[in-house]
């Protein structure tokens, strides 16, 4: 793309978003679109600050997983005790 192309862009693009900037703000449609926006938008941070707070419990879950698994593997083999059949009374103990 040459110069002139670039700055034909730029124009037009600066154009196009001085347009919508005046729509928004100056016209009694664009205030109801920005009026009708504002909860859902409310809505949409709301939605991302829960999924933060899932995602960083499940950050939590899987490191703790990861630590019993590594305490667990550290405790080595329990012998032959899981070649021995299961019985109730096993789980008295």
């Amino acid at each position: 793309m040459d110069n002139q192309q670039t700055q034909v862009t730029r124009v037009l693009t600066g154009a196009a978003i001085t347009a919508g900037f005046a729509f928004l703000f100056l016209t009694k449609s664009g205030k109801n679109l920005l009026e009708g926006a504002e909860p859902w938008l409310d809505e949409v941070i709301r939605d991302m600050q829960r999924l933060r707070g899932t995602a960083a419990k499940v950050r939590d879950a899987v490191e703790e997983g990861r630590r019993s698994f590594e305490a667990v593997s550290k405790l080595g083999s329990f012998g032959n005790a899981k070649d021995q059949p299961w019985t109730p009374s096993d789980a008295k103990h």
